[in-house]
C-alpha cells in the first residue's frame, strides 16, 4: 500500500480481534490456487498481527461486523488513530473491509476498494461514513423496490441475449441451406423476407422461452446470468418485445414469401413455446419435440423456394431432425447436475443409457440418410453418398465413444464434432445438389 495514512489494521484470528500496527498487502485470488493456499496466507497475516499487536480482544462469539465489542472494550481503541481508518480481515472472503460502522467517535473514514484480483487499491476519503451510520435501515413496511434503468446503448446487446443470437443464427442458416438446395430459381427479395422472417420469428420463440423459465433458470449455472434472471431487462419488455418479433416475423412469410413458408414459421413458434418448453419439466419427450422444432427451418427454406413440400424437403428435414439427437445429447450430459437442481427432465438425467443410445442410433441414421435417401429422394447425386461418407464415419465412431464410455471427454468430442459436421454437411450437400431438370414422377410428386 502506498498510502503512509494506512498504519491501522485489525484482524479476526482465532476467535480474537488483534490490533496492528501496519497494513500489509494480501495476495491476488490466482495465488489462493497454488499449494500454499488460503491457509498459508492466513498464517502470515496472523504472524505479522501477533508482531505487531497492540490490543488483543477475546470474543470467540463475534461474528458479525455489528458486534459492540470493539466499542466497549477498554484496550481497543476505534475510530481514526494518526487519521487513518482500522480496517477488518475477513477471513472466508479474504476481503477487508473498513470498521467505520463500529466507532461511535469517528468523524472521517476512507473506504477501502478491493478489486477482483484480491488488491488492496484505491483509498478515497469520503464523509459519507458517519451519515451510512445514521441512516435507517429499510423494514418490511418500508419500500423494497428500486427503480430499474436501461441503458438505450447496450439495449441491442441485451435484445441479442433475449434471443439467444447464436441459436438464432444456427435457424437461419439451415433455412437458407433449405431454400439453396430446393429446385427453383433465387430470388433474392424472396430470400431475404424469408431470412429476416425466420429469424424474427425464431427471436420471439426464445424470448419467450426465456420468459417462461425465469425461476429455473436463475437455479443453473448456464443460465443464471441471462437478461432476465439478472433483472436487466423487465418480464413485460421481454413479452413486448417477443410479440412485436414474432408478429414482424410470420407477417413477413406470409406476406412477403407465401403461405406455406407463413403457417410452418407460426406453428414452429407455438411449438416451441406451447409444447417444447413445458414439456421440458413433465417428460423425456421433450428432446424429441425438439428435434422437430430444428427440423422445421430447412423445410421453410425449401417451402419458400418452391411453394410446396416435396420428398426432397422431407429427407432434407429427416436429416436436421436426427442430427439434433447427438448435438443435444452430448450438449446436455455435462449439464445434468444444472438440470436435476433446476427440475427439468431430461433423457441425460432420467434415462442416461437411453441418452446414449439415442445419440448412436441416429448417428447412423444420418449415414443411411446421407448415402441412400438423400441421391434416392433427388436432393443430391450419388456423389453425395461418397463424399460424406467419411464424416458420417466420423461421427458414429464418436457417437460409439459416447455410447461405450460415457464421460465429460467423450460427450464433448461428441459435441464439438456436431457443430464442425453440420455445416460441413450442408456444404457437401450444395455442391453435390441434383441440378438436373429431369426429376422422377415420386420426386415430382408435391406433398404440401
Amino acid at each position: 500500500i502506498s498510502s503512509p495514512s494506512l498504519r491501522t489494521f485489525v484482524i479476526k484470528s482465532k476467535g480474537c480481534y488483534k490490533y496492528c500496527k501496519n497494513i500489509y498487502k494480501l495476495p491476488p485470488r490466482n495465488e489462493y490456487a497454488t499449494s500454499t493456499g488460503p491457509k498459508a496466507a492466513l498464517a502470515e497475516a496472523v504472524k505479522v498481527a501477533e508482531e505487531n499487536t497492540e490490543a488483543t480482544v477475546p470474543c470467540p462469539q463475534a461474528q458479525a461486523l455489528d458486534s459492540d465489542v470493539l466499542d466497549t472494550h477498554p484496550n481497543v481503541k476505534t475510530g481514526a488513530i494518526d487519521s487513518s481508518p482500522p480496517l477488518l480481515f475477513l477471513r472466508q472472503s479474504g476481503k477487508v473491509v473498513d470498521l467505520a460502522g463500529l466507532s461511535k467517535d469517528a468523524k472521517e473514514f476512507s473506504l477501502l476498494h478491493l478489486r477482483s484480483e484480491g488488491n488492496l487499491v484505491d483509498l478515497q476519503p469520503t464523509h459519507a461514513a458517519q451519515s451510512r451510520r445514521e441512516e435507517p435501515h429499510p423494514t418490511a413496511s418500508g419500500p423494497q423496490w428500486h427503480r430499474r434503468e436501461i441503458q438505450l446503448s447496450r439495449l441491442p446487446h441485451y435484445y441479442m441475449a433475449l434471443s439467444k443470437i447464436r441459436l438464432t443464427a444456427l435457424v437461419v442458416t439451415t433455412t437458407v441451406a433449405g431454400y439453396a438446395m430446393a429446385p427453383g430459381l433465387l430470388d433474392p427479395t424472396v430470400l431475404l423476407y424469408a431470412t429476416v422472417g425466420t429469424a424474427l420469428t425464431s427471436c420471439a420463440a426464445n424470448a419467450i422461452n426465456q420468459f417462461l423459465e425465469v425461476p429455473y433458470d436463475s437455479q443453473m449455472n448456464r443460465t443464471k446470468n441471462r437478461v432476465l434472471v439478472r433483472g436487466i431487462l423487465s418480464p413485460l419488455h421481454a413479452f413486448s418485445f417477443a410479440v412485436v418479433s414474432g408478429t414482424l416475423g410470420v407477417s413477413m412469410l406470409c406476406g412477403g414469401v407465401n403461405g406455406l413458408t407463413g403457417a410452418l414459421g407460426a406453428a414452429n413458434l407455438l411449438l416451441y413455446t406451447c409444447c417444447y418448453t413445458p414439456l421440458k419439466r413433465c417428460s423425456i419427450v421433450n428432446t424429441w419435440v425438439g428435434s422437430v422444432v430444428g427440423a422445421i427451418p430447412p423445410m421453410m427454406g425449401w417451402a419458400a423456394c418452391t411453394g410446396y413440400l416435396d420428398l426432397g424437403a422431407c429427407v432434407l428435414g429427416a436429416i436436421l431432425y436426427s442430427w439434433q439427437f447427438p448435438h443435444f445429447n452430448a450438449l446436455s450430459w455435462n449439464l445434468r447436475p444444472d438440470y436435476s437442481r433446476a427440475g427439468y427432465r431430461m433423457m441425460s438425467v432420467t434415462h442416461p443409457a437411453l441418452c446414449r443410445i439415442t445419440a448412436l442410433r441416429h448417428s447412423v441414421a444420418l449415414l443411411a440418410l446421407c448415402s441412400v435417401a438423400a441421391p434416392l429422394s433427388g436432393l443430391t447425386t450419388w456423389t453425395f453418398a461418397v463424399g460424406s461418407a467419411p464424416l458420417n464415419a466420423y461421427l458414429v465412431h464418436r457417437a460409439w465413444r459416447f455410447y461405450s464410455d460415457a464421460d465429460s471427454a467423450s460427450s464433448r468430442a461428441l459435441f464439438r464434432l456436431s457443430l464442425v459436421y453440420l455445416p460441413a454437411l450442408i456444404l457437401l450437400m450444395y455442391v453435390a445438389k441434383d441440378r438436373s431438370k429431369k426429376k422422377s414422377t415420386a420426386t415430382k410428386a408435391k406433398i404440401i
